[in-house]
């Protein structure tokens, strides 16, 4: 059970570093069918996370929306006022039907089914409003609104685990957690699964790039965490290292604080073994380590390894 930590998608051209201000060609999700699925949903010992019925072999990600054949459910709630007939989902947020919008089995008020479509796993618009996990918006220029990248928050280890289902076999399962970035002509915008829709105002959109992990960025004169800006980085020397630490040639950073011992020049990510088998990730320089971005030294990290 299992298989290599999610890697980000590769930009379509093949040019990923020589891009500049291109948001990524994301493949926008395309409209499935409901699968069909014979359930009582009354049965009070059902657990959908570990029933094979409801595991996509292909993804490997648990079904959220599916019908019964009267109603349509998302994961283990009936979707009020939904018609099956017509009902089709994009991936595990977002679908529609004939008359109605749905983001995780809530209906979308005042979006037009007749216009809806999903741009990544973060974002979907009307081409009047978009719409995320924290609601609808009106962007500044919604005729030029896209996507920066395929909206995935990838974790530190990885988006997949193993779990055991109630068949006895062992399956992967990989999380979707949706963020990422967004722009428009006049602004750039940052979502992710707890926070509103964050306008990033010092963000340039003519050189925008989406570092596509649901957690970097950069344009022409900074390098963003989220809707943060890194302190003092270079965007032309910047570069993404491992578990939230990145650098450029001067400074070093733990997500967007800057790491104001360490050497860059010798700074690099290395995974240490604990007593239980976990890797655990440190920063290490020529002159000590570094957990979460503090500086600790050698003996506290033996003490740990």
């Amino acid at each position: 059970c299992g298989r290599p930590p999610l890697k980000p998608p590769r930009f379509s051209d093949g040019l990923q570093s020589k891009l500049r201000g291109t948001c990524m060609k994301t493949v926008k999700p395309a409209a499935q069918k409901l699968p069909l699925i014979d359930h009582n949903p009354d049965d009070s010992d059902w657990v959908i996370d570990t029933d094979p019925r409801f595991y996509l072999q292909d993804t490997q990600e648990i079904i959220g929306y599916w019908t019964n054949g009267k109603l349509v459910f998302y994961r283990d709630t009936p979707v009020k006022r939904a018609n099956p007939e017509t009902f089709v989902y994009y991936n595990s947020l977002f679908a529609k039907d004939d008359n109605r919008c749905y983001i995780a089995g809530r209906e979308l008020k005042r979006a037009d089914p007749s216009r809806f479509e999903v741009l990544n796993e973060c974002y979907a618009t009307d081409r009047r409003t978009v719409w995320t996990t924290g609601g609808g918006f009106e962007p500044a220029d919604a005729d030029n609104f896209e996507v920066c990248d395929a909206g995935v928050f990838l974790m530190d280890y990885g988006n997949d685990n193993c779990r055991e289902f109630d068949d006895g076999i062992k399956r992967t399962v990989r999380s979707i957690i949706p963020a990422g970035y967004a722009k428009d002509g006049r602004q750039v915008y940052y979502k992710n699964l707890h926070s509103e829709v964050e306008i990033l105002p010092e963000a340039d959109p003519a050189s925008f790039i989406s570092m596509n992990d649901g957690n970097f960025a950069k344009d022409g004169n900074h390098v963003f965490y989220e809707k943060n800006i890194l302190p003092k980085a270079d965007p032309a020397t910047w570069q993404k290292l491992q578990h939230f630490y990145s650098k450029d040639d001067k400074y070093v950073y733990h997500a967007y604080w800057l790491v104001p011992e360490a050497d860059c020049g010798s700074f690099e990510v290395v995974l240490l073994t604990s007593p239980e088998g976990w890797e655990l990730p440190y920063g290490k320089d020529k002159n000590r380590y570094y957990r979460y971005g503090e500086a600790i030294t050698e003996i506290e990290v033996r003490e740990k390894v």
